[in-house]
């Protein structure tokens, strides 16, 4: 069995309508995501405040851990949404050049850890333009009434549980 995860959209934080699309490879089951404004304001917002493990800077390449984050929690939260499932392979369109790295270790952490799916290392690679990933998640973003039954609810809250820093004791004494 094969998934495909695919996005589309130039940039998590400009685009309007990035969509973040999951597909198994018979097209049997497609789920997405669709970044709104509200929800990237907000996550900016709380960024600049330091709220996240990630430091706030404007730099691009800096910009990119954080984005990488977000898009293998919004992974996670798609992958939530479906009955688990056997083990199975994951082709990522290569959508996060030199991050592939920083995406492994987050996909083993919150699929295979948290989730408990079993997956072989994911594969980076330009999706071909008739894969379902790749056709749904173009749809999605197209798609400005929400007319699609692929979408899946995240709130902020749900994606924040996966950036804030850890509090630790030492941390405390020093804040008290």
């Amino acid at each position: 069995m094969k998934f495909e995860i695919d996005v589309a959209g130039y940039d998590m934080f400009v685009d309007r309508d990035f969509t973040i699309c999951i597909a198994k490879d018979d097209g049997s089951i497609v789920k997405g995501f669709k970044f709104n404004k509200t929800l990237v304001d907000s996550l900016i917002s709380d960024w600049k405040a330091g709220k996240f493990k990630y430091i706030y800077n404007i730099v691009e390449s800096k910009r990119g851990r954080l984005k990488a984050r977000i898009y293998c929690i919004i992974v996670y939260y798609l992958f939530k949404s479906i009955e688990k499932q056997d083990f199975f392979s994951l082709t990522l369109c290569r959508d996060f050049k030199g991050r592939e790295n920083e995406i492994c270790q987050s996909i083993k952490y919150l699929l295979i850890e948290q989730l408990g799916f079993k997956t072989g290392v994911p594969q980076f690679r330009k999706l071909l333009p008739t894969s379902y990933a790749h056709i749904y998640a173009n749809m999605m973003r197209r798609d400005k009434k929400n007319f699609l039954n692929t979408y899946i609810d995240i709130s902020l809250s749900d994606i924040e549980k996966y950036l804030f820093k850890k509090v630790t004791p030492r941390s405390r004494e020093t804040e008290s």
